[in-house]
């Protein structure tokens, strides 16, 4: 019988060179993607850079270039890498891309529509000098535990305590070393627990025993919200009817695989509701 398969690999991120890591997985796909195409299987092997978020923005600053500048040249020399060792995709793309800005909005249009989205301030670190509030690895200070120097807002590199950027004593901006304030601003988040009953079915059945079993632990309590947005300046996709907010960056990666296969099915006149429907 024949079978129609989709398949794919992380999404590399543009904001750096492919690695051993990277090809080993990529290298391990095409071996399977070939395969199934010699038994005879409609396999479809797709891929695509994964190109927004704020250490994307940074590094372009350094660089003295535009982020589509940063996102373009890290495209050719991951193409290039994969050619080199002959990795066959049918599609390579990116998430920088229409396909992938309409799904986003279509998505969220969706959410909103069944209330599974809300908005309530944060407060944040933000660095004045910047003029940008600072995800946690763009704050470093001394560690709150140990008092080690110069850690990350997120965790410690010498006892490997995990906490808040506010928690950090002497906190800094990683960019400019100015002295973060602290300021509110509201965000968009997604009601993860009104999914609680269907993840909790769900996960079971389409995972390994050992990893679901692990998850399954998350489940003890509510599901907390998940904050979908991020201030501007902010290299991503803006968010409709939000002025100066965007889609945090693991809102548009993920769905940058379906848009990958919406773009191979344009190439090849095919239409994605063959494979990503309701019933398909």
């Amino acid at each position: 019988m024949k079978r129609q398969i989709i398949m794919t690999c992380a999404l590399p991120y543009a904001n750096g060179p492919t690695h051993l890591g990277h090809m080993l997985e990529h290298i391990e796909a095409d071996i399977y993607s070939r395969f199934q195409k010699m038994q005879g299987h409609e396999c479809i092997f797709i891929c695509a850079d994964d190109t927004h978020g704020t250490p994307i923005m940074i590094k372009a600053r350094e660089q003295k270039i535009t982020p589509e500048q940063l996102i373009e040249k890290s495209f050719k020399e991951h193409t290039q890498d994969f050619a080199d060792f002959a990795i066959d995709f049918d599609h390579y793309g990116s998430t920088n891309s229409v396909e992938n800005k309409k799904l986003c909005e279509l998505f969220y249009e969706r959410m909103k529509a069944k209330n599974h989205v809300h908005k309530k301030p944060v407060e944040q670190l933000y660095c004045d000098h910047d003029k940008m509030f600072l995800p946690d690895r763009f704050v470093k200070g001394i560690c709150p535990k140990c008092s080690a120097k110069d850690q990350y807002g997120d965790s410690c590199d010498v006892c490997g305590a995990t906490y808040s950027p506010q928690d950090l004593k002497e906190p800094g901006c990683s960019l400019c070393g100015t002295k973060p304030i602290k300021k509110t601003s509201d965000h968009v988040f997604f009601r993860l627990n009104n999914f609680k009953t269907y993840l909790q079915e769900w996960l079971p059945k389409h995972s390994a025993p050992e990893v679901s079993k692990k998850m399954m632990e998350w489940f003890s309590e509510d599901l907390r919200d998940w904050d979908i947005s991020r201030d501007e300046p902010y290299f991503g996709f803006s968010i409709p009817g939000e002025p100066g907010k965007y889609f945090y960056v693991w809102v548009d990666a993920p769905m940058g695989y379906v848009s990958a296969l919406d773009q191979w099915a344009q190439k090849n006149n095919r239409k994605l509701d063959e494979f990503w429907s309701a019933d398909s």
